[in-house]
């Protein structure tokens, strides 16, 4: 008995420790790695080769294992005002000891690392740039308004760019789509400041919410979404019509969830928005095909 219930903190400790590594942004950037390989780069009568490329499930997997160490080392940058902004998940994920977190951190960075080593030079330069990207925003530039936020979307996107390295490819569409993806993620971070603003004062970490107010927060997120608008309208001919289609839909969804935080009264109102965005970096990542 004693021997079933060690075994089931085990799993427990487990379930706690993809808490913090954030398993379902990491299934879906891995989702999207393979979209983009699939669908992006390889030829339509080629596309079942991909997965036999060894090189492309490491770049898929070197990208997901080196941004589950970023999540890793933001947890634990970000534990005291998670105690207080959710304090039952902060709790849950407690379970695991520090030293247990940052021994993962290490040992999913050198694993992310090898596995870029195995495909190329350029690839571990890539990814080790971004790890350092990684630990540099949670150490530094996380209590820099605007600057934290410009870097946490540029950093969720890196990774996605990993397959355009290992093909030696760029283009105007992607860049374009990737922008419009972007700046949903810098709007999702405004709003996250907003969600997070109790736990971020008593912290005493700086965001644009606890500097400038709520006010100029809402404000903001409805001018992002405005902007949004521009690339979309000026790459609008490089894309076929499924893709404008799904771009036009994500553009409305952004649109909708920044006048419901607008709008929003309380917290669950944020809560609603929130859920919106989640629906649009799934459909972002669904659309990849489409490009």
């Amino acid at each position: 008995m004693k021997k079933l219930s060690q075994n089931r903190l085990q799993f427990v400790k487990v379930l706690a420790l993809l808490s913090q590594i954030r398993w379902y942004n990491i299934a879906l950037l891995v989702l999207g790695q393979y979209l983009i390989a699939i669908f992006v780069f390889a030829p339509q009568d080629g596309r079942i080769k991909t997965f036999y490329d060894t090189n492309t499930h490491s770049i898929a997997w070197a990208g997901a294992l080196i941004m589950a160490f970023g999540f890793l080392i933001n947890s634990f940058y970000d534990q005291q005002a998670d105690s207080i902004n959710r304090p039952m998940q902060s709790a849950f994920e407690r379970l695991v000891s520090k030293r247990t977190s940052l021994n993962t951190a290490l040992l999913t960075l050198v694993m992310g690392l090898l596995l870029a080593w195995s495909v190329s030079i350029k690839a571990v330069v890539f990814f080790g740039s971004f790890a350092v990207g990684l630990w540099y925003h949670s150490h530094r530039l996380r209590n820099i308004p605007i600057v934290s936020h410009t870097s946490a979307a540029i950093l969720a996107l890196t990774p996605f760019f990993g397959m355009s390295v290992y093909h030696n490819y760029s283009s105007l569409h992607t860049f374009a789509y990737g922008a419009l993806l972007g700046l949903t993620l810098f709007s999702r971070e405004l709003l996250k400041d907003l969600l997070m603003l109790k736990g971020d004062i008593l912290s005493g970490r700086r965001t644009i919410a606890s500097e400038y107010g709520e006010e100029s927060t809402r404000n903001t997120l409805l001018v992002s979404a405005m902007i949004a608008w521009i690339p979309a309208f000026f790459t609008r001919d490089l894309f076929n019509e499924y893709a404008a289609t799904g771009i036009f839909v994500i553009l409305v969804l952004l649109s909708t969830a920044n006048l419901i935080a607008l709008k929003a009264k309380d917290v669950n109102g944020l809560r609603w928005a929130h859920l919106t965005y989640k629906v649009i970096l799934i459909l972002g990542i669904l659309t990849l095909p489409l490009l």
